[in-house]
């Protein structure tokens, strides 16, 4: 018995949920504020991280600061684009890292 061709071990601690919530957010590189409060929307989310579909370019490396709309609340967190991939409709999905898992996401979802 081998590895299956093809086969990858999950490596994420919570598995992402695929959903779609509404984003505002900031752009940060550095220290640097790179654009002003921005509209986005979550494509998968999970307690230590999201995939989120945004509007403009946003660099890997970034720091976002994001308010989530889950269902009644407000989420807020911070976090680094760890990827970042033009779609051919001109948006981007990037993937964010959270600073911190979210305990509001685990009650939320696990």
């Amino acid at each position: 018995m081998g590895k299956e061709k093809g086969s990858k071990k999950e490596r994420r601690h919570y598995p992402r949920l695929q959903s779609l919530y509404l984003v505002s957010y900031i752009n940060k590189e550095g220290e640097v504020q790179k654009s002003g409060v921005s509209m986005a929307r979550t494509i998968d989310i999970s307690p230590a991280g999201a995939g989120v579909e945004v509007y403009q370019l946003v660099e890997v490396d970034s720091r976002i600061e994001m308010e989530i709309g889950v269902k009644e609340r407000i989420v807020a967190v911070e976090g680094k684009v760890v990827h970042s991939q033009a779609q051919p409709n001109g948006h981007w999905i990037i993937g964010i890292e959270f600073d911190h898992v979210q305990e509001e996401l685990v009650e939320e979802f696990f």
